[in-house]
């Protein structure tokens, strides 16, 4: 039995507000399981998928090292499938999903994407998305507006790499804030991570 009676009550709702839209900061990574597996992705459930369209995603929660927001958490996902093709004949959600992964393990390496060496493709190849659970990156943070009576939250808006001048290496864990246009581009709007849906627009249609 736990005895809650001698634990002062709360004395008002704590209210925490959102990171500010273009914080810089580095993060660690944490792959949250889902209940599908995709073999392509290497082994595990780490998927959920909708039950309306081809659509499915991955979960990742993000907690800031450092700084200002030093612990804060946002989350986020990446779709590897979907219903809309592409220009390269695969969904288009798996070619946006694709590009977000190699960003992301760009920025935990320190690897400019030009660098097409030996060692920097070595380095671009992973066993699975698992892989990706400790991996530390330089996130510039985003908001994503709440839908069906979600508030707002923070998401990932991309994962810097060294040859863009907001990058902060490894080892910084100071924050820096950068002032963003208010428009975010529709192919990069997520949704409320929840186990069925909804899926952005680009997903399934």
């Amino acid at each position: 039995m736990i005895n809650l009676n001698e634990v002062q009550p709360e004395t008002g709702q704590m209210e925490r507000t959102l990171i500010p839209l273009g914080t810089v900061a580095r993060a660690t990574i944490l792959v949250k399981m889902g209940e599908t597996s995709i073999p392509e992705f290497g082994n595990g459930q780490w998927f959920k998928a909708s039950q309306s369209s081809s659509a499915k995603w991955m979960e990742l929660e993000f907690t800031i090292i450092g700084g200002q927001f030093d612990r804060r958490k946002f989350w986020d996902r990446i779709f590897v499938d979907g219903d809309k093709m592409g220009q390269s004949g695969i969904p288009l959600a798996k070619e946006i999903g694709l590009r977000t992964l190699r960003s992301i393990i760009e920025s935990a390496n320190s690897l400019d994407p030009a660098d097409m060496s030996p060692e920097a493709q070595s380095r671009r190849q992973i066993s699975g998305v698992d892989a990706l659970t400790g991996m530390e990156i330089c996130a510039k943070v985003g908001i994503k507006k709440g839908t069906n009576g979600y508030d707002d939250q923070n998401k990932l808006m991309v994962a810097l790499t060294p040859n863009q001048k907001e990058f902060i290496p490894s080892g910084n864990y100071a924050t820096q804030q950068v002032q963003q246009p208010t428009h975010q581009p529709q192919a990069q709007a997520q949704t409320q991570p929840t186990s069925n849906g909804p899926v952005p627009s680009w997903a399934n249609k």
